[in-house]
């Protein structure tokens, strides 16, 4: 028999139970009004990846090989897939600042030109820094990101459970539920070296590298219904590998690439896991093939040195050599003649990477500069040799020639290049401070031309060459124009107000920049003019903002 409860004591129930969970949470020290949260704060930290390392150790290996230094520009990067906007910047819009900062950091010889052009121009107008200050890159680095893929795979599993107690006389029930998807992204970067003389691409000089990334999230829930009422517990986790990250890795990974290449260095010996780049490897062969046999023994040499064995650099198999590639075939398990390619690129992958081989550097850059002179000394011996024999058999000054004998014709003297005239003008007479200027000359014989500017206080700035106009060897024939009409900023008239004066300095020799013939106050020097130096000069007013402008010059447009 089932026993009930009289109707009249449920709502006492009901005030019961109420009573009695407002009593614990009382217990328990619970006040909504003293709701706290802990904040967990953090301080800075250096940024660094996998490859930080790696790409400060590029500077460092270009250093250990003895290459060239290289002065490589990058132009502004971005984001080429147009899908950093509608995905709400899940990858960068603009990478150029990861650019700058894993080219500045490899050091070793490696420099960074900024391409800032308008800000160049700028300082060079207003006088702070000139054109023959700065260096020029050898390369420029151009590219971007070119795939953002968001949907490679999608995967998605689960599991529901749910029961009741009822049929067992109990009012509860269960339910749980237990949700797990994730997803699979790819991003792709494609970086070009250009050549900065003829702004044509180099071949091989790319790098195209991809990285996935993953997305996951997790659901679980439970839930209690008792009498009725359900009590439910809900918890979920998102993990996300960081999209802009990925890309950072992306740039720092193919800046390694892209100037191992160019610069012919086993880069591949920082990456982890990375194989051995085959268009180094057959840029090394060739080199190696187009030496004669006394230059390879020397590189070999060279190399053997930077190894770690004390060997001279002679050109020749000296029993010294002989045993330390010996040596070095038996460390490597190599079977291979001792002058061939095979020693040579297996030396070029085993030099050591660390701080005592920059001093074995510079050590064997002494030794190859004392085999250099000697070979300058052998093939000026060789060139005196012949002279020195014949020199008996030449007639005496005063004998008279025998008869049908030619007479010496006498040599002709060098014949000097020409000197021409430069012509120098502006479209107009006077300009307000902000206005773009355009500076046009002309010659009358192919010369060397420099185009300065003095303002009215003294301050020299060269306009050109510049950037945009880099080859100065200026020929008859053509109108000249600074800066050219396709550049893509402009030059403009700089404070402080006065009169300015352009100045047109031409030569049959090129002009360094530090050799200019004028004086502290910009004047010409005398001893300059009409002998080595052509010159033109155009002054120019300087009008504060507003003030009324003279007219435009007539015929001296191009």
């Amino acid at each position: 028999m089932k026993a009930c409860l009289p109707s009249f004591l449920y709502p006492l129930r009901h005030v019961l139970l109420s009573t009695g969970i407002a009593c614990f949470i009382s217990a328990c020290g619970i006040n909504p009004q003293d709701v706290d949260l802990d904040l967990n704060t953090s301080l800075p930290e250096v940024k660094t990846t996998v490859f930080s390392e790696a790409i400060h150790n590029l500077g460092r290996l270009n250093a250990i090989y003895g290459r060239d230094p290289l002065y490589i520009m990058a132009k502004p990067a971005f984001d080429r897939t147009g899908t950093s906007l509608p995905t709400q910047g899940e990858i960068p819009q603009d990478i150029s600042e990861m650019v700058k900062s894993s080219l500045n950091a490899i050091g070793g010889g490696i420099w960074y030109v900024p391409y800032d052009p308008e800000f160049m121009l700028n300082t060079a107008q207003t006088g702070y820094s000139e054109w023959g200050d700065k260096l020029l890159p050898n390369v420029v680095l151009v590219g971007g990101l070119t795939e953002f893929d968001r949907g490679l795979v999608t995967k998605e599993e689960g599991a529901d459970v749910s029961g009741s107690a009822e049929e067992l006389g109990v009012p509860m029930g269960l339910d749980f539920e237990d949700t797990r998807k994730s997803s699979l992204a790819r991003i792709t970067l494609d970086f070009n070296l250009l050549d900065f003389k003829t702004f044509t691409g180099i071949p091989f000089m790319q790098a195209v590298n991809s990285i996935q990334v993953h997305k996951g999230l997790g659901v679980d829930q439970l839930g209690f219904t008792v009498y009725g009422q359900t009590l439910g517990l809900r918890g979920n986790i998102k993990k996300i590998q960081g999209r802009h990250a990925a890309t950072r890795l992306l740039v720092q990974l193919s800046i390694l690439q892209i100037i191992g290449k160019y610069q012919k260095l086993p880069y591949w010996r920082l990456i982890p896991n990375a194989e051995p780049d085959p268009v180094v490897l057959d840029a090394l062969r060739d080199e190696f093939y187009r030496m004669e046999q006394p230059d390879r023994i020397a590189k070999i040499q060279e190399l053997l040195y930077l190894y770690g064995k004390d060997v001279e650099i002679t050109g020749m198999l000296d029993a010294r050599t002989r045993n330390a590639i010996s040596q070095f075939k038996k460390e490597k398990n190599l079977a291979a003649p001792d002058v061939s390619e095979a020693v040579y690129l297996a030396l070029f992958e085993s030099v050591p990477l660390g701080r005592e081989t920059l001093a074995r550097r510079q050590r064997v850059d002494r030794l190859l500069a004392a085999y250099n002179q000697r070979l300058r000394e052998l093939a000026f011996q060789a060139q005196a040799a012949p002279t020195a024999a014949a020199e008996p058999q030449t007639l005496p000054s005063k004998a008279t020639p025998r008869i049908g004998q030619k007479k010496p014709r006498p040599a002709e003297p060098e014949k000097k290049k020409s000197l021409g005239d430069v012509r120098v003008w502006l479209s107009k007479s006077a300009y307000q401070i902000g206005e773009p200027l355009e500076i046009f000359f002309e010659v009358t014989e192919p010369m060397f031309v420099r185009i300065i500017t003095i303002n009215s206080v003294g301050k020299m700035a060269t306009l050109f060459p510049n950037p945009y106009q880099n080859d100065n060897f200026a020929r008859p024939g053509k109108v000249y124009r600074i800066p050219p009409a396709n550049a893509p900023v402009k030059l403009t008239v700089g404070a402080p107000v006065g009169t300015d004066t352009i100045y047109a300095i031409a030569s049959v020799n090129p002009i360094p920049a530090d050799s200019l013939p004028l004086d502290d106050q910009g004047h010409v020097v005398a001893e300059g003019r009409g002998k080595r130096f052509a010159f033109a000069e155009e002054a120019f007013q300087v009008l504060p903002n507003g003030a009324s402008q003279a007219a435009v010059k007539t015929g001296d447009q191009p």
